[in-house]
């Protein structure tokens, strides 16, 4: 039995997911409580305002892609200014990135209050307080939307907010936007410092820099691509709303965006704009609350903060006590009903922040480190981050004297806590030091990558989670691996983690958790009395599909994936399933099996089909056959009235032996005549089979999702267990078969 260690994190995050990060935290109370406020203010040109905020922002959102990229780990800025400016800048940025999202936590509660009270006569202290003791109850048993709920929020959003600005630009009075700029440029300038806070949702995507799929590509579409979306929406937004109403009234409705869109859409408009509201600050509140316990957890880590905060919930594995100081300290600051307060200081914080990671880039290119290796790199270096960080630094003059004395002093503050409790206690050292050393398992990982690409796919990867299942698994995998599908049989166990909790630490939790390892060794022991080693490998996920996804494709010597079966494949049923997700998405073939529990498997049947996946299932089929000694008996289902029977044995035979080379006696053919598929195979499976193997559908997705797949139907109905296959092509080799079929359906 040979034990292996995790591989690494998972990456189970794409560009939508993150993407939607980003956009979810951005698109929030920024717009929705601050561009009346913003307009009264600046008049029409608060639209500049934004677009200002967004130029300021998208150098810096390039800085961040590049840092993140090159060190693609979880943290945020905190993580990248204290590996590149050292400890010291690394507590002050910490501190100044956590308060700044609590500020902004207690900003967006304030926002959702607002939009309740719009329908519900509440006093917003009291919304204040459900909705906040509501999001820390949700972090703190570590609940959360799952990315494809968080994705359809964000859509749903956008198309509101899309419909809103394209029926609105036929709706505009232009005599409201005259004069455009009535309080002069100062104030479209001075504008900005309020605003800002409605683009910091960009550095939210580096905080998972270490779970998002393809970084060196995903990381910089999303940081970048969320605030050029976000600005553009954001001018839009102004724009349309300052054409419907007129600024000077805007900031005396309770809700400015919902009265503009009631005036040209009336029910549709209030309904609409109301949703996206509630949705959007509430979302926010909740990512911001998640997002800041991560922070201070991190430098609990790092020992910058005490130990107190590193705690993880025994049973709920959550930072606990991150979540539920953050969290109080939220509300405590939303009861004060400070709007605007609350969004400049938070945009203060994070405007050091922003300069700081400027200044980190110009370390790491003039330091140049073996390791430090970003797959994007900011364009007109070091103009354009200059720009930012100068810029940074300059919107802080822009704000008022409370807020920026607030900013000054919680830097301040940072800088006396390290110096009295964090440079004493904290191991790191800085970007030129030891640091250096530890994160050089980078290089090596990529080195193992490279290398692992050049071996063949010689591994079985099975999922196991229930004890009766993994004994049938492994069973078979075993039998495959002897059959010659494979060397290497590899037992996975993959374990949820709460989003809130990083996965490098939810991986230390698990790994030292002994119970974790129960089903594994008990796979390991099915494994040799089969007569096969199991590798053992147990990798915390915050999904389950997507978990076991991200481990494939990490494991480019995984060749095939061996599920047990858990509900259908295709969308009969309207739900998704584990099985379905990596059938869909893994980087390798899959196998499900669907068990009835035989005493050997001897006789199997497989259904003929020309597509690559009952190929896959008929060479599978005879490994299965050369590993338990048993045979392998290929249908062909004919229907029609009149059926050539010895011209369709010749045709499978012949579709054999291309297949199989010369097979000897353990693979044979059959014909069965029968006017439907399904009954067809069934009828024959009555014939003392112990497997049926079947290729995975490719019919057309409506067709599924209305009446089922074929395969389904027949795994369903069968008395013996099923092994339904799916053969991982290229995209373009698919495309180009799925082409080929609808160009013949089109013919017929």
């Amino acid at each position: 039995m040979k034990e292996e260690p995790s591989s690494g994190l998972v990456r189970e995050l794409g560009l939508t997911e993150a993407l939607a990060i980003g956009l979810g935290t951005m698109i929030g109370a920024g717009i929705f409580v601050l561009s009346a406020i913003a307009a009264q203010r600046a008049g029409p040109g608060a639209a500049i305002s934004y677009a200002l905020a967004g130029l300021i922002c998208l150098p810096i959102a390039m800085t961040v892609a590049e840092l993140a990229t090159g060190m693609p780990q979880a943290g945020g800025s905190y993580h990248l200014i204290s590996r590149t400016l050292g400890p010291g800048a690394g507590a002050v940025v910490g501190l100044g990135n956590w308060l700044g999202l609590v500020f902004a936590t207690g900003f967006y509660l304030i926002g959702f209050a607002q939009y309740v009270a719009y329908f519900l006569s509440i006093p917003t202290e009291i919304t204040v307080l459900v909705a906040g003791a509501l999001f820390i109850f949700l972090n703190y048993r570590g609940a959360k939307l799952s990315g494809r709920v968080q994705n359809i929020v964000v859509v749903l959003l956008l198309l509101i907010l899309a419909l809103f600005t394209i029926r609105g630009a036929f709706n505009i009075d232009p005599t409201l936007h005259r004069p455009f700029v009535p309080y002069g440029w100062g104030a479209v300038a001075a504008n900005v410092g309020l605003i800002i806070v409605s683009f910091t949702g960009f550095e939210k995507i580096s905080t998972i820099a270490e779970e998002v799929k393809q970084p060196g590509r995903n990381l910089p579409l999303a940081i970048v691509g969320s605030v050029v979306i976000a600005t553009l929406l954001y001018m839009s937004i102004l724009y349309v709303a300052t054409g419907i109403l007129s600024y000077d009234v805007m900031a005396d409705y309770q809700a400015p965006l919902v009265e503009a869109a009631n005036r040209f859409m009336s029910v549709v408009g209030i309904v609409g704009m109301s949703l996206a509201a509630l949705l959007a600050t509430a979302s926010s509140a909740n990512a911001a609350i998640m997002a800041s316990s991560r922070i201070n957890f991190a430098m609990g880590r790092d020992r910058i903060l005490p130990g107190w905060f590193n705690e993880i919930h025994p049973r709920y594995l959550t930072p606990h006590r991150s979540v539920l100081v953050t969290g109080l300290l939220a509300v405590l600051l939303a009861l004060s009903g400070q709007a605007a307060v609350l969004a400049e200081i938070s945009s203060a914080l994070f405007m050091i922040s922003y300069a700081l990671l400027t200044l980190g880039l110009l370390v790491m290119r003039r330091a140049k480190p073996s390791w430090y290796r970003p797959a994007f790199r900011v364009p007109l270096f070091p103009w354009l981050p200059l720009f930012g960080g100068l810029a940074a630094l300059a919107v802080i003059g822009t704000m008022d004297r409370t807020s920026q004395f607030a900013g000054l002093g919680l830097i301040v503050l940072g800088l006396a806590w390290y110096l009295i409790w964090g440079r004493r206690r904290s191991p790191l050292e800085g970007e030129l030091m030891p640091w250096l050393s530890r994160e050089r398992p980078l290089e090596s990982v990529l080195a193992n990558v490279e290398q692992a690409l050049e071996s063949r796919r010689n591994e079985i990867l099975v999922p196991v989670a229930n004890p009766t299942t993994a004994k049938s698994l492994i069973t078979l995998a075993g039998t495959l691996a002897q059959g010659g599908v494979a060397s290497e049989v590899t037992a996975l166990k993959v374990v949820p983690a709460p989003l809130n909790l990083p996965l490098s630490v939810a991986q230390e939790h698990f790994a030292q958790d002994p119970a974790q390892d129960d089903i594994l060794r008990r796979a390991a022991k099915h494994g040799a009395a089969v007569g096969v080693r199991v590798n053992m490998l147990l990798q915390a996920v915050h999904g389950i599909a997507s978990g076991i996804v991200a481990v494939a494709r990490n494991r480019p010597q995984t060749r095939l994936i061996l599920l047990g079966w858990h509900g259908p494949l295709a969308l009969k049923r309207i739900r998704s399933s584990v099985d379905k997700e990596v059938v869909n998405s893994a980087p390798c073939d899959v196998a499900v099996l669907l068990d009835r529990h035989p005493e050997q498997v001897r006789r199997i049947l497989v259904p003929a089909g020309g597509g690559p996946h009952a190929r896959l299932g008929l060479r599978l089929a005879h490994d299965l056959a050369t590993g338990s000694e048993g045979e392998v008996v290929i249908l062909r289902i004919a229907r029609g009235e009149e059926v050539d029977t010895a011209a369709e044995e010749t045709a499978l035979q012949h579709m054999a032996r291309s297949e199989l080379g010369e097979t000897g006696d353990r693979v044979s053919t059959r014909v069965r005549p029968s006017s439907s598929v399904v009954e067809g195979i069934l009828e024959e499976a009555e014939m003392d089979y112990d497997l049926l193997v079947i290729g995975a559908s490719e019919e057309w997705f409506l067709r599924n999702w209305l009446f089922g797949a074929i395969p389904d139907e027949v795994a369903e109905r069968a008395r013996c267990s099923v092994l339904m296959v799916r053969k991982r092509e290229p995209t373009a080799v698919s495309w180009l078969r799925r082409i080929g079929r609808w160009r013949g359906r089109l013919r017929r």
